[in-house]
């Protein structure tokens, strides 16, 4: 799940990554249900792993299946999961997503930009942050126990100057986005062959808060 902007083929046509049928464009207004830490890690989990109990997903978190069963009934009160009656019986209620996955933009037709839209939009994106900062410094913290396997391990994270235009940083994010779905996991299904290991890619492409346009430059 992630903040995948519709870039350049939205509103015109879907990018070739998205399935309207299979996966939900989230917009601020559709955000309604879902700004909280636990919904968001919950539902990450449910669309990454495939269906689960209440009590499966505390564990995986580290909360009490009382948590997790209130977060879970406010999820499926606003169309993001639902039950999963192949699975659930009279003893465990079992959950799993209404998409194959998630995305969010600012850019939809039907859900114009406002200051209130804008403040939703970007708590989703703080909770989401705040996650990728938990794997990062979880992994750093974990380098001392790996110190056999370090040098042969593939994690890393990096930063790199660039300079693009709009349209070529639109351009760059649908490559990389195209590059990444050859390795995409399908829901629910784990690869099982020897020396598979499971992993998060995060890409980020952010402005350079000091670049100031330079008034004396020579043209």
């Amino acid at each position: 799940m992630g903040t995948d902007d519709i870039v350049g083929d939205f509103p015109g046509g879907w990018p070739d990554w998205f399935d309207p049928t299979q996966d939900h464009m989230l917009t601020p207004r559709r955000l309604r249900g879902l700004l909280h830490p636990i919904r968001v890690r919950l539902l990450g989990l449910l669309e990454s792993d495939g269906p689960a109990t209440a009590s499966q997903l505390a564990r995986r978190i580290g909360e009490s299946s009382g948590v997790t069963s209130y977060h879970l009934r406010i999820l499926a009160d606003h169309d993001f999961i639902e039950d999963d009656l192949d699975r659930s019986n009279g003893r465990d209620r079992w959950w799993k997503p209404k998409y194959r996955g998630t995305a969010f933009t600012f850019r939809s037709p039907d859900d114009p930009i406002d200051r209130e839209g804008v403040e939703a939009g970007a708590q989703y994106m703080r909770i989401l942050a705040d996650d990728y900062h938990r794997r990062m410094v979880g992994f750093i913290d974990s380098m001392s126990a790996q110190l056999d396997e370090l040098p042969n391990l593939p994690w890393t994270f990096s930063d790199t100057k660039i300079e693009l235009t709009t349209e070529e940083g639109r351009a760059l994010a649908a490559e990389i986005t195209a590059l990444v779905d050859r390795y995409r996991r399908t829901q629910g299904h784990r690869r099982t062959e020897p020396g598979v290991r499971r992993g998060y890619l995060m890409f980020q492409m952010l402005p350079d808060s000091s670049d100031r346009p330079d008034d004396g430059a020579e043209s």
